[in-house]
């Protein structure tokens, strides 16, 4: 039975009403703290240790490395159930956090040990956001898929927010292995919520055909639907070209470029994610008729937003148009999500969303790139603004492209 959207004044949090969304929403808050935490504290490790941009920006680039197998994650997912995946997942990186806390503990740890931890947590890592979106899917009605997603991406915001100030306060004042403590006890929780969810709507777990088979009938639905291949260029695009610039980078630029410590790289963060809680907020409290437009408008603010902050040496200017990156970031990214999700059968949701899973590795490319010319000399303004350009130039190409599905209202 097809579900009635209530009026417009219904309020922004009626998805907690469902007991299955607030278990999962606890757990993701409890998941994506720990990343922060851990992601921060390896990043300032390294630089600290080493001093290279490089190996600082290729912490946070290792975090993407298993988004090549996400496909097949999904289609497992899909095959076996998405909140087994999930619980899987986060018991993983649980044992992950719980190896690099005893090797800190016994003073064993080096930089590259800790790229190769980085490289274990992000086999698996790439697919967790995907995954979370799905498990959504199967809680919610249709009707509140843009609201619960939009409450679901704020704990990724609400973590910036308070993992960063807590990872930076940890590594300031106790060192890296009281910050893994406290990495370990939140993936504990996270995987105690995960295994209290249950998933009863059907069409969800189906059987009868292989992995390869789920990760084929993916790839059909995407090459054959207008508007998951334009969605899945969208998130490749901003994930190379946008969001190196409020994640990965960030260390580089409190450091070299602002002088500050860890207190003040918290502070970028927390700066960032405070813009993306405002607009998680606010598309919480929307129904967007045109979800794409949406997407499309705010990656060219996104960018222009990101070549600015590039030529800023004001540090209160730096702080403002990093706070609307943040915003922009979330305008962009959560109505792509629904976008995407309103135009897949729920069948065979876990296998694309594992292919979407695929674009993050933009994000580790252009991490990578970026750090490789800032590391020959090159001017961080000069890097924004070619970055910047590039990311305008293709979202243009996109809706030139397919701007008779994009303009579409949503499904």
């Amino acid at each position: 039975m097809t579900a009635v959207a209530p009026p417009l004044s219904e309020p922004a949090v009626r998805p907690f009403a469902i007991p299955n969304y607030r278990r999962q929403w606890a757990a993701d808050l409890s998941t994506s703290c720990a990343f922060e935490i851990e992601t921060l504290a390896l990043a300032w490790y390294v630089l600290v240790e080493t001093g290279s941009v490089v190996l600082m920006a290729a912490i946070a680039s290792l975090q993407y490395l298993g988004t090549l197998i996400s496909p097949v994650l999904g289609a497992l997912s899909d095959r076996h159930g998405q909140r087994n995946a999930m619980l899987a997942m986060r018991l993983f990186y649980a044992v992950v956090a719980a190896m690099l806390l005893l090797f800190a503990q016994m003073h064993w740890l080096t930089p590259y040990l800790a790229l190769g931890f980085a490289t274990l947590s992000g086999l698996i890592r790439p697919s967790d956001m995907g995954m979370r979106n799905v498990v959504t899917s199967g809680i919610v009605p249709g009707y509140l898929m843009l609201p619960a997603i939009g409450l679901s991406r704020l704990t990724v915001d609400l973590a910036r927010m308070g993992g960063a100030l807590t990872g930076a306060a940890l590594m300031a004042t106790l060192g890296l292995a009281w910050a893994y403590v406290i990495v370990v006890g939140l993936y504990a929780t996270a995987a105690l919520l995960t295994s209290r969810l249950s998933l009863e709507r059907p069409g969800l777990h189906p059987g009868g055909t292989t992995v390869f088979g789920q990760f084929q009938a993916a790839l059909r639905s995407v090459r054959g639907t207008p508007a998951q291949t334009a969605t899945m260029i969208m998130a490749f695009l901003v994930n190379f070209s946008a969001f190196p610039f409020v994640t990965g980078l960030l260390p580089y630029v409190a450091k070299d470029r602002f002088g500050m410590d860890e207190y003040g790289l918290g502070m970028l963060i927390c700066i960032t994610a405070t813009g993306s809680v405002t607009s998680s907020i606010l598309l919480s409290r929307l129904r967007l008729a045109h979800p794409a437009m949406t997407m499309l408008c705010f990656s060219f603010i996104w960018h222009g937003l990101n070549i600015a902050f590039g030529a800023t040496s004001w540090l209160p200017l730096a702080f403002v148009l990093i706070f609307l990156a943040g915003v922009a970031q979330n305008l962009c990214m959560i109505p792509m999500a629904a976008f995407l999700l309103g135009n897949v059968a729920p069948a065979v949701r876990g296998s694309v969303m594992g292919l979407r899973s695929m674009a993050i590795y933009g994000l580790p490319l252009g991490l990578m790139l970026a750090g490789l010319i800032l590391n020959h000399g090159a001017a961080f303004w000069l890097v924004a603004l070619a970055f910047g350009l590039g990311g305008i130039s293709v979202t243009s190409m996109v809706w030139l492209k397919y701007r008779s599905v994009l303009g579409a209202g949503a499904k």
